[in-house]
């Protein structure tokens, strides 16, 4: 009985579907119910400059990058290209999931100069963006492939007004390039004391991440960030910072790099849990 029930309402909603717009939603509702619907943090803005990595997503001014998503319907092969100053769209990605973006990163001549895939975590307020490099392309000369990995843009809804006392706990996950990524960030953030410490776990090659102890202060456009030192059980002394974001400190995001391993960075996101 149940199943025939099931049929006969998947074939009313097609049926309305045929008749109205309202018919349609229906219809997508019931027969595409795993497609993302839109919410949390909804684009990733002025790609060309970041308040963490400086050049976000492209090295200079006059680059463009070309980003492949199975979402662009209405385009050539499911690509669309981007200048400085543009906005990429992420609203009807997953939330608290990484998202794969195949990319191709062009100079101002046009010119591939690099391609691979940029890797996107997306919380409610903030995003965090990795580059997992395929090839380097120097014009007139063949590709040169390599595993490297950067941060290339943390963005987000900055905290404007933080608590004032009490003790936040984030848990979230991170990554160090597509074949690495872990659920193991830890950060604690003392409002009162105005200070946060936190390790990451996890990472194939890093051991034990440390995020030493350190104070909040305000970059120089204003927002609430941490910058303070990191040190990994296999690479050594480093640094790392980090964002605080969403209305009520909702969630944290950065990314740490170490002296000795500097074509690995290590992007990381995390929301609250008390």
């Amino acid at each position: 009985m149940k199943k025939h029930h099931i049929l006969y309402m998947i074939l009313t909603a097609l049926t309305l579907g045929g008749c109205s717009s309202a018919g349609s939603s229906l219809a997508n509702a019931i027969t595409d119910p795993f497609t993302p619907k839109e919410g949390g943090y909804r684009q990733l803005s002025n790609i060309g400059s970041d308040e963490f990595t400086r050049t976000g997503l492209l090295p200079g001014a006059a680059s463009k990058i070309q980003v492949t998503d199975d979402q662009f319907i209405n385009t050539p092969n499911h690509v669309k290209e981007y200048s400085s100053r543009d906005s990429i769209q992420i609203g009807h990605k997953r939330q608290n999931a990484f998202t794969a973006l195949p990319y191709v990163l062009k100079n101002a001549a046009n010119q591939e100069i690099e391609n691979g895939v940029l890797e996107v975590y997306k919380q409610s307020y903030s995003a965090v963006v990795g580059a997992q490099l395929h090839n380097r392309i120097e014009p007139g000369h063949p590709a040169t492939p390599t595993r490297d990995f950067y941060v290339r843009s943390i963005q987000g809804e900055f905290t404007s007004n933080l608590p004032t006392q009490g003790i936040i706990n984030y848990k979230g996950r991170a990554m160090a390039g597509s074949d690495n990524k872990s659920n193991g960030l830890n950060y604690q953030i003392d409002y009162g004391a105005r200070r946060g410490h936190g390790s990451i776990t996890g990472l194939n090659g890093f051991g034990n991440i440390d995020l030493a102890d350190a104070p909040i202060t305000q970059n120089p456009n204003g927002h609430n960030v941490i910058n303070g030192t990191a040190r990994s059980a296999t690479h050594g002394a480093g640094n790392y910072e980090l964002g605080i974001f969403g209305p009520q400190a909702n969630e944290i995001a950065g990314k740490a790099h170490f002296n000795n391993q500097p074509n690995k960075e290590v992007g990381f996101a995390g929301g609250r849990v008390n």
